[in-house]
């Protein structure tokens, strides 16, 4: 793997920005941004040899400042939502700052320029969100590792520690399309997720506690168009308007999930140490204002994310999966991208 650097602009607020560039013996390129360690492209070539960018962005800083999408973006400290924006640790209760509504959702770090460090063989990208950022206790100092091998896996490793107890989820927000960034709606691309659950979602967008079996609309057990269940009278999609749905992943399940594209044969595969996996399909892309690369409109379900994360408003729930990091402990969790060209997927 080779790493260049190059500038990539300056910020309103004054600070510099570097694009990262990971290349490997195959031709895949995996683009990071020290902002918010956003992955602005992602490059793979498609069954006819030719180079096709699998992930949505901008082509400008300004953009990704002004982006309401979380496009490419590491997001935390707790992704997805907590509902009310409060949640009670130790018996104290904490008020984080409400930007989804009534609701929190993903975070600051998207927004904050991290301190790159090029290894041999990773790119790693640091920094620590001070006590109450977020409404959060504890200063977190927090790592992303990046590498991306001859087998075209992408590794993206998460690696924190708090000075205090805190609670801690965090994930990569990147909005997929086989087919390019700027081909369409993803409807028709193929998808399986290894879950046999997925928590039920109030009009919200947040989980009400319960855990729902995956049928019909909502199954994806077996290989089938995105697009299918969409087309498909049930509640929980008319909730939300599409998909945007934590799957609770069968344990030690590889792969986690599956992604293809028939018109290109480029094939998506995560393998993660994260118990949930969010659907998100994007729904509401085409009310972005922003144009995106070269210029393009994002369409409704331009592009779909799979995050890898633990369960949204867990610090809520007992039930679920602890979302806890206490003083001194180290959290880790891992989420691999492996990108291959496949002439067909049954």
């Amino acid at each position: 793997m080779k790493i260049a650097s190059s500038p990539y602009g300056i910020t309103a607020g004054g600070e510099h920005v570097t694009c990262y560039t990971l290349t490997n013996a195959a031709g895949v390129q995996a683009r990071f941004l020290d902002y918010g360690c956003i992955l602005t492209h992602l490059i793979v070539p498609d069954r006819s040899d030719r180079p096709v960018d699998v992930v949505l962005g901008y082509d400008e800083l300004s953009s990704y400042e002004a982006d309401p999408a979380c496009m490419g973006a590491l997001v935390g400290r707790y992704a997805n939502r907590i509902k009310d924006a409060a949640f009670t640790l130790h018996g104290k209760v904490y008020h984080l700052t409400p930007n989804d509504g009534a609701n929190h959702l993903h975070g600051v770090l998207g927004k904050r320029v991290f301190r790159a460090a090029v290894g041999d063989d990773c790119l790693r990208l640091t920094y620590t969100s001070p006590d109450g950022e977020d409404g959060l206790p504890g200063a977190v100092r927090l790592s992303v590792i990046y590498t991306l091998d001859d087998n075209n896996v992408l590794t993206m490793r998460y690696e924190a520690v708090s000075d205090a107890d805190t609670v801690l989820n965090l994930t990569n927000h990147s909005y997929f399309n086989l087919a390019g960034c700027q081909s369409g709606c993803v409807d028709g691309q193929l998808l399986q997720i290894a879950a046999d659950e997925f928590l039920e979602t109030a009009d919200d967008n947040c989980p009400t506690g319960h855990i729902l079996p995956t049928a019909g609309a909502m199954d994806f057990r077996r290989l089938r168009r995105i697009g299918q269940g969409l087309s498909t009278a049930c509640e929980q999609i008319e909730l939300v308007g599409g998909y945007d749905h934590c799957y609770i992943l069968r344990p030690h399940a590889a792969p986690a999930a599956l992604a293809y594209c028939p018109e290109t044969g480029i094939a998506l595969t995560v393998v993660t140490t994260q118990p949930g996996l969010q659907l998100y399909t994007g729904n509401y892309l085409e009310d972005i204002p922003l144009p995106g690369k070269g210029g393009a409109r994002y369409v409704q379900r331009g592009g779909f994310c799979l995050e890898t994360e633990h369960y949204p408003c867990s610090p809520n729930f007992p039930q679920f999966p602890t979302a806890v990091l206490r003083a001194g402990e180290m959290y880790r969790q891992t989420t691999l991208y492996q990108l291959q060209v496949l002439e067909r997927m049954e």
